[in-house]
């Protein structure tokens, strides 16, 4: 600002210099305008050098604090996305470190765990070597008696089995009718408290009663191949009592006319013309007695097609297979419904023949047996040869440990 006032200043001066010789006098020009002329350069180069050095300046600075504040705003952009990153480094190393964690506590359940377990089968282990080892001392002693008895052990422990699996009375009985046999051999008093319930157990199957379904099931797939020879006709709305009567009424009828006849014919040979009223008159009544009026209860069916004579015989084939069926499951009801409706079809669209009635009475007589086996329960034995065991190597191990 010093250096602006300077020729501002000079210039002020030098116009009132000016103006003061122009009044003085005006012989003096020459020197006046060559002093102005020698001035003159002197004064226009700052006025005109100076302000392009302000503007430059000026630019300057507005460059710089640009720059500065560029500069700035990208280092704080670079440091809000480092710290952005670090944060989620930071996150990242938290979550693995949770992980981490985790991971160590279920390691250390499993190694408890497992742990645990070793430990558990230690024991099982020590429980079964002190097992072994009472049996290896018992077997020392161990006699002939001894096995038998083990092996009457594990045929009653197999009857009990086979009867509640196969639900059969022969096998369990043969099994322990051979038990009873290894008791024979073993001829030792102690155990007639076993051979009283082995006995009672026998008696119990002997009493049951056996149902065949292996018989039963055959003679029903042999019924149903029986059934392919019978013939379907029209279902009629009689039945066969009422068929029966009006045959022997039509038999009886064409007897009394053949009757009449010769009567009449032995009358008119008799009698006199002047009868011939009386004749007609009978003969009206006989007649009329040949004429047999009947009114049915039930509407007339018409006959059944090829595709309903094949649809009955599919529904006589399905009632066997479900009364089959039925009986393998023991299922009485359905077992029994089944045949009672095969012989309802049987007797309303079938041929009442010889064949057909001896089909009908096997399936009444198959409709009325049992087929659900009665099963006893056979558990005492085991349990008295199981207590007699028990006994047996209680007193072995008793007698180990005195010697």
């Amino acid at each position: 600002m010093v250096t602006e006032k300077k020729p501002a200043a000079a210039a002020a001066s030098d116009k009132t210099n000016s103006a003061k010789t122009g009044s003085s006098g005006a012989d003096k020009p020459s020197a006046k305008s060559k002093a102005k002329a020698s001035q003159a350069p002197v004064n226009k180069s700052p006025k005109t050098s100076f302000p392009w050095f302000k503007t430059i300046l000026l630019v300057l600075l507005i460059s710089a604090l640009a720059g500065s504040s560029w500069f700035g705003w990208m280092q704080w952009q670079q440091r809000s996305v480092l710290a952005e990153s670090l944060q989620s480094n930071l996150i990242a190393f938290e979550n693995n470190v949770n992980r981490q964690q985790q991971a160590m506590i279920r390691a250390s359940q499993e190694q408890s765990q497992t742990i645990k377990a070793l430990q558990d089968q230690l024991y099982s282990l020590r429980l079964l070597t002190n097992r072994q080892a009472e049996q290896i001392l018992t077997l020392g002693t161990a006699t002939r008696g001894d096995w038998l008895l083990a092996e009457a052990t594990y045929l009653v422990r197999l009857a009990n089995q086979r009867l509640q699996v196969e639900r059969s009375i022969e096998n369990p009985l043969a099994i322990l009718e051979s038990v009873d046999s290894i008791f024979i051999q073993i001829n030792d008093p102690e155990l007639l408290a076993v051979r009283n319930a082995l006995a009672i157990d026998i008696a119990a199957l002997r009493m049951t009663e056996i149902v065949d379904r292996e018989g039963i099931y055959l003679e029903l797939q042999a019924i149903s191949s029986a059934l392919e020879t019978l013939s379907i006709l029209q279902p009629h709305a009689d039945t066969e009592a009422t068929q029966q009567p009006q045959a022997i009424q039509q038999a009886q009828a064409i007897q009394q006319a053949q009757a009449i006849q010769q009567a009449q014919a032995v009358q008119n040979s008799q009698q006199a013309p002047g009868s011939l009223i009386e004749t007609l008159e009978r003969f009206s009544e006989k007649f009329g007695n040949l004429i047999v009026l009947q009114k049915r209860q039930q509407p007339i069916e018409p006959l059944l097609s090829r595709a309903e004579r094949a649809m009955v015989r599919q529904n006589v084939y399905l009632l066997l297979e479900q009364a089959q069926s039925a009986l393998l499951r023991e299922e009485q009801i359905i077992y029994s419904s089944s045949l009672n409706k095969t012989e309802a079809l049987l007797r309303r669209y079938f041929q009442l023949n010889s064949e057909s009635e001896a089909l009908i009475a096997r399936l009444q007589a198959l409709a009325e047996r049992s087929v659900s086996q009665q099963l006893v329960d056979i558990s005492g034995s085991q349990n008295a040869i199981q207590t007699a065991l028990n006994l047996r190597h209680g007193s072995a191990v008793d007698e180990g440990a005195e010697q």
